[in-house]
């Protein structure tokens, strides 16, 4: 048996880690993950900390779903790297629909590591340091940005203003029962304010299957009523209706809901309500996201939606003044039946609606297009006379596709 010698050398540096949130989604398609992967690489490749850092003077690891990066230069760039990073991801994130959103989590720590070469004599990195920044990411939730007490002292050392966005979060635990102390660093654009949920990612993955059991859905009926009561300042009311099959062994408990927008927004600006078949509000439970222009937040159900259990449904209010004139859905279940009314006022045009091709990112329209409401049956629905409604519906959606209405 022959083994091969490396050559390895210890270093000491500064790691980031950053991996992308939820990249192995079944719903998502292979060329949408992709899609987020090259997305990912290019805007840390076009990051000031990036091009403007001696490329030997740093090593870089590909991991799949992120890359870990090991800064022997001083400790504040892996920390400047992830605030670039995150304010760059808000800007492509705008208003794009849930599936497209690219969500990411980041551990830094500065620690020792070996450099060594693998089988195909590239420079790889293992030791300690990276390992340790590894773990302090996974523990992380969607928009964290963790640091080790190690480069967090040392950084707020160096500028009042790291003191300013970096602060201490409780300790957590990792593996082999160790407790380490950890940093979060947010502050307006960057960041995640929260404590992340658990103490370690195996907790996090117990609890969630313990308390919410997997079970799988579909929309036997989807109906989104909008209501366009101002053209000039665009705002717009939208009223979704689910109806819910449960059709797993286990019960559903709660519903995670999404809301994109294309302009800055608070959660609390958006005036949601949520309620269930029988009028009863269903208060929100845990907020996952409050981002300007992405939302995302669960509510839990009265009472649990049990196996093939029918009349079973929930309706999500909210209203927001948009930029662009337009909606999307992205199915991420197949839905029997998909209905989607419009009212508007006089000068806005007749809206046009299109299937919209995520891996490709183009859109055909649709051979069907929405019908007019007739006058009286507006009236038998409260609607002014002076208002205009059209309809639309089509069966038998399947998972993945994507319906965009737009109107001028």
């Amino acid at each position: 048996m022959n083994v091969t010698k490396s050559d390895f050398n210890l270093i000491h540096a500064h790691f980031f880690f950053i991996d992308i949130v939820g990249l192995s989604d079944p719903s998502i398609s292979t060329r949408i993950q992709i899609k987020k992967i090259q997305t990912l690489n290019s805007i840390v490749m076009n990051s000031t900390s990036f091009r403007f850092t001696p490329k030997d003077t740093m090593l870089v690891l590909p991991t799949g779903d992120g890359m870990a990066i090991g800064f022997l230069q001083g400790p504040e760039l892996p920390l400047n790297l992830a605030i670039e990073v995150h304010k760059m991801l808000s800007k492509y994130n705008k208003a794009k629909i849930p599936a497209e959103i690219i969500r990411v989590r980041i551990g830094i720590h500065s620690g020792a590591a070996f450099v060594v070469d693998d089988v195909l004599n590239n420079k790889n990195i293992w030791g300690p340091g990276i390992i340790l920044a590894r773990r302090i990411m996974d523990i992380g939730d969607d928009g964290h940005i963790l640091l080790s007490a190690r480069i967090s002292e040392d950084l707020r050392e160096i500028s009042d203003y790291y003191k300013q966005i970096l602060r201490p979060v409780q300790k957590y635990t990792i593996k082999h029962g160790q407790a380490i102390s950890l940093y979060s660093a947010h502050d307006k654009g960057f960041g995640n304010p929260r404590p992340p949920a658990t103490k370690s990612s195996l907790e996090k993955t117990t609890e969630k299957t313990t308390k919410f059991p997997t079970a799988v859905t579909i929309y036997p009926y989807m109906e989104v009523n909008i209501s366009i009561k101002n053209p000039k300042s665009q705002l717009v009311h939208y009223k979704r209706r689910y109806e819910i099959k449960n059709t797993s062994e286990n019960p559903i408990y709660e519903v995670v809901h999404g809301i994109a927008t294309d302009v800055e927004t608070n959660l609390s600006d958006l005036g949601i309500r949520v309620y269930d078949e029988d009028s009863v509000i269903l208060p929100i439970s845990n907020v996952i996201i409050d981002r300007p222009y992405q939302k995302e937040f669960t509510t839990v159900f009265n009472r649990p939606i049990e196996r093939l259990e029918k009349g079973r449904f929930y309706i999500l209010e909210y209203q927001v003044k948009e930029k662009e004139k337009y909606f999307e859905n992205h199915f991420g279940v197949d839905c029997t039946k998909f209905v989607v009314t419009i009212e508007y006022p006089k000068g806005v045009s007749y809206p046009v609606v299109y299937e919209i091709n995520l891996e490709t990112e183009t859109k055909k329209r649709c051979k069907m297009q929405p019908s007019i409401v007739t006058k009286e049956r507006m009236i038998n629905t409260g609607i002014s006379s002076d208002r205009t409604q059209v309809r639309w519906a089509k069966k038998d959606i399947s998972r993945g596709q994507c319906f965009r209405f737009e109107w001028k």
